[in-house]
């Protein structure tokens, strides 16, 4: 007899226990699953962007220590051929995360796992998923253990987090579009390196040369990230890089014969692709990170994006457990397959293989500029979405902007933040003077020092204007003066329920 459950997530890195985490903060019956009977060690996706870093802290994880345990990522130092070396400062960004940082994803994975068992939920290892069916009611899973015996699961919903080579997209037929970049492999070692210039606290080096690009990361410990995207002799080669073969690339594209590589960890070779998937959502069956879409490493945003992709699908999925319509749900794959393309689009822009003229220091600099705060997902926008509502026009946030980080006076006229706000897990809505008769999920607060005043910054509120912003940070409508209070309105058009 299969076995119930509300929610079944198929993977247990960090999009699947972010999701994980996001379902059980609202009480939500979940499994979460893994084919590994441990966790899979190394660094691997080591750079924690801007708003990963605000995402964490909106789920209670333990910020502190988090970043305790990893690197500020302060500047990159650009290295054009032929050109003088160029430096970026990283951050632009006021709020509590002006920097990205690097940390193996190891550690990340930990600091997740610690936050869902605190929530009460426990990775089960060791299971695959291995078969799905679906009908009008829900979904049979079967799962298969280590051993070889499988179990049957009945679930409400269920979420692929599985990674590029999903079982259940591929069960479900959902078609898997790819762009391979032929001719190009990139080879990477996490290292001790000796006779690099990489010294500065927390300051990147890239190198781009008429032979490929080289970049050398700072990691916590004393190791380096080295990756270099270089030409491709023998796509049928198929094995990991020596240290010595990476060694041997970083010397000819950085122009230090004397470089030595030790003590390596992770090396890895890839042949560079893009690939997505035509829908985010079939049925009662949805992906999420790279089940969803994978991109090329060379921006180091795919851990990112995917766990934005969990993040905007837990609150909609609880929604949708708790009573809410499922269409809500098709809000998730139309606010996040763009972005999806778009990072596409930008990291096939970004990528430059080993041919042709190398770009010009003015020309990196313009691209930096341009793609630092993209990079950092503090400007993706739902402004187009469905659940965008702008019922005045302004000169601040829309609806569909992410809402940042403010200090408000909460309804018990104690001094609280945005941040705290949001994590209760409801929705949050924003005024210059106290809010009233509010539906239930959504908790009010005042802009603090704004009793009544026009308000200036991001906000921009004027007296009688507010913000309802959704359980993940963005701004779900917008109301002027003299509209009175459009929250249940909003509540019973976007999430199909009356005062709860």
């Amino acid at each position: 007899m299969a076995s119930a459950t509300g929610v079944v997530v198929v993977g247990a890195g960090p999009v699947g226990l972010t999701l994980a985490i996001e379902l059980a903060r609202r009480g939500v019956d979940c499994r979460i699953v893994d084919r590994r009977g441990e966790p899979r060690p190394g660094t691997r996706g080591c750079s924690v962007w801007q708003r990963t870093l605000e995402t964490f802290d909106l789920m209670g994880l333990p910020m502190a220590d988090f970043r305790s345990r990893a690197v500020a990522y302060r500047r990159r130092v650009y290295h054009p051929f032929g050109e003088p070396e160029l430096a970026v400062e990283l951050g632009e960004d006021e709020g509590p995360y002006p920097l990205p940082v690097l940390i193996g994803q190891q550690e990340t994975e930990r600091a997740l796992t610690g936050r869902l068992r605190e929530l009460g939920v426990e990775v089960e290892r060791g299971l695959r998923a291995v078969g799905v069916e679906q009908d009008a009611e829900g979904v049979s899973l079967t799962l298969q253990h280590e051993e070889g015996a499988r179990e049957e699961v009945r679930a409400d919903w269920v979420v692929s987090a599985e990674g590029a080579h999903s079982v259940l997209r591929d069960a479900l037929g959902i078609r898997w579009r790819t762009t391979r970049f032929e001719g190009t492999q990139l080879v990477q070692v996490d290292a001790v390196a000796h006779g690099l210039p990489g010294d500065g606290p927390g300051e990147a080096h890239l190198y781009l040369t008429e032979d490929g690009f080289l970049g050398d990361l700072p990691l916590p410990g004393g190791r380096r990230r080295l990756f270099a995207a270089v030409a491709d002799p023998d796509p049928g080669h198929r094995l990991d890089p020596s240290v010595r073969e990476v060694e041997a690339y970083v010397r000819k594209l950085s122009g230090r014969a004397g470089v030595r590589l030790e003590s390596p960890l992770h090396n890895w070779r890839v042949r560079l692709h893009n690939s997505v998937a035509d829908t985010f959502r079939q049925g009662r069956c949805l992906l999420a990170g790279d089940a969803a879409r994978t991109v090329m490493p060379v921006t180091a945003q795919g851990m990112n994006t995917g766990i934005q992709d969990a993040f905007n699908l837990g609150w909609k999925l609880a929604a949708v457990v708790s009573g809410a319509p499922d269409a809500l749900l098709d809000t998730y794959s139309a606010e996040r397959l763009p972005v999806a393309h778009d990072l596409i689009a930008r990291t096939e822009r970004s990528f430059w293989g080993g041919a042709g003229t190398p770009p010009t220091a003015e020309a990196v600099a313009a691209g930096v500029r341009k793609q630092q705060r993209a990079r950092s997902e503090q400007a993706v926008d739902y402004r187009d979405s469905k659940l965008s509502r702008q019922y005045a026009e302004s000169t601040g946030l829309r609806a569909g902007d992410r809402a940042p980080q403010a200090p408000l006076t909460g309804s018990d006229g104690g001094t609280t933040t945005l941040y705290d706000e949001l994590r209760s897990g409801d929705w949050v809505a924003v005024a210059t003077t106290p809010l009233t008769g509010l539906p239930p999920g959504v908790r009010g607060a005042q802009l603090a020092g704004a009793p009544g005043r026009e308000t200036a910054g991001p906000y921009a509120l004027a007296p009688g204007e507010s913000l309802l912003i959704r359980p993940d940070g963005y701004i779900g409508c917008r109301s002027g003066p003299g509209q009175g209070e459009p929250y249940t309105r909003y509540l019973a058009d976007v999430l199909g329920v009356l005062g709860g």
